[in-house]
């Protein structure tokens, strides 16, 4: 069992290291719903690839970790526009999305 100065420092150290765990999905899922928001855009430009597509990806399990990342965050925003009673937007949102994943998977 931690000691008791330990056991402060251990849970200074968790609450900071969850702060920026917080910041860092805050930030994450900021820039995914910009992106959803794009994808909705009427003005959508012919060709779109998600900002993602100028990163260079270090090797294949961080593409798939990325990848994962961006479809779960895709399944939230889904649901989330349902309970709203958006289904329209959703069903329109997750069949671009769609068409962008192919575009990005046909370039690859």
């Amino acid at each position: 069992m931690l000691s008791g100065q330990s056991s402060q420092s251990h849970q200074t150290d968790l609450a900071s290291i969850f702060s920026l765990l917080e910041e860092n999905i805050m930030t994450f899922v900021k820039n995914e719903l910009k992106m959803f928001k794009t994808i909705l855009s009427p003005e959508l430009p012919e060709g779109f690839e998600s900002p993602e597509q100028d990163k260079e990806v270090v090797d294949a399990e961080d593409e798939k970790q990325e990848s994962s990342a961006r479809e779960g965050a895709l399944k939230i925003t889904l649901h989330v526009l349902r309970k709203m009673n958006q289904k329209e937007l959703a069903d329109t949102l997750e069949k671009n999305e769609r068409a962008v994943i192919c575009q990005r998977e046909l370039k690859i």
